[in-house]
């Protein structure tokens, strides 16, 4: 890995509401447009942080590196200037689940409860099928690729195809335009399950029942996590892919905030 300052690479970060902090981690090829359908509710209970991470949307250009455990130490360290020294909670997603959990291992007390959606981390997924459409295979025109990215969202990210609607297109063509780092060296990686042996903050673990990314089944990948850390809470949200948090923005935020919310102060008795 190349020599990085770290304190001169500043990440874009999109900061709203009040109360605990909340750090919110987006998958590969992605950026905080990854969280949209899910932040202003959860801004309603805390004070969130949803960075570009290195490399991704509106932040700097993550430097050479040589493997996922370089990018995961830089994203500790550029991360840390954003929230408060304790009692930070954060959420990761995919490739940003694999992370999360890295950093938290990193931070140890700092981060007060850890969740991840539809995390990576487990290596290469020998023998699983996608069917994803290049591009290439089309005349190149504009109407074509939002064609090829509409079948893709479709086949990989939902449980539903018709959640590929203009706007998950529009965000997806987006946040692709504007990753320049390549999220497979952290989540081919087989690294998330000892990440979360060396975790000691309350963990959740949410999947869609039918993401396509995590094979076999979510519900093998959820056995393999109460392996390490029996205690986790493990939710399987029924009707939606990968990307949950877009397909099913209600049932992600209610579970979100039933694991991170804090507990409402006792009434006082006059």
């Amino acid at each position: 890995m190349q020599d990085v300052d770290v304190c001169a690479l500043v990440l874009a970060d999109h900061v709203g509401g009040d109360g605990p902090p909340l750090l919110l981690l987006h998958g590969g090829s992605g950026s905080h447009r990854h969280w949209d359908r899910v932040f202003a509710a959860l801004a309603q209970s805390f004070a969130v942080h949803s960075p570009d991470l290195p490399g991704y949307g509106l932040s700097p250009d993550a430097p050479d590196l040589a493997d996922g455990d370089a990018y995961v130490a830089l994203a500790a360290a550029t991360l840390s200037p954003l929230v408060p020294t304790t009692g930070v909670h954060v959420a990761g997603f995919s490739f940003g689940g694999a992370v999360a959990a890295g950093v938290a291992r990193a931070w140890g007390a700092r981060v007060a409860r850890l969740s991840l959606i539809g995390p990576g981390g487990f290596g290469r997924a020998e023998g699983r099928r996608l069917a994803i459409r290049s591009r290439a295979d089309t005349d190149g025109s504009d109407a074509a690729h939002r064609d090829v990215i509409r079948h893709n969202l479709g086949a990989t990210m939902f449980a539903d195809p018709a959640t590929a609607d203009a706007a998950a297109i529009s965000q997806q063509l987006w946040n692709i335009a504007h990753a320049r780092y390549d999220s497979l060296n952290v989540s081919h990686q087989q690294r998330l399950l000892d990440d979360l042996a060396h975790v000691t903050c309350p963990l959740q673990v949410i999947w869609g029942a039918r993401d396509a990314y995590a094979y076999p089944t979510p519900v093998q990948r959820a056995e393999r996590v109460r392996a390490v850390r029996p205690d986790a809470r493990i939710d399987l949200v029924t009707d939606a892919g990968h990307w949950a948090q877009y397909e099913r923005p209600d049932v992600i935020v209610r579970l979100l905030l039933d694991f991170h919310a804090p507990p409402p102060a006792p009434s006082e008795i006059p």
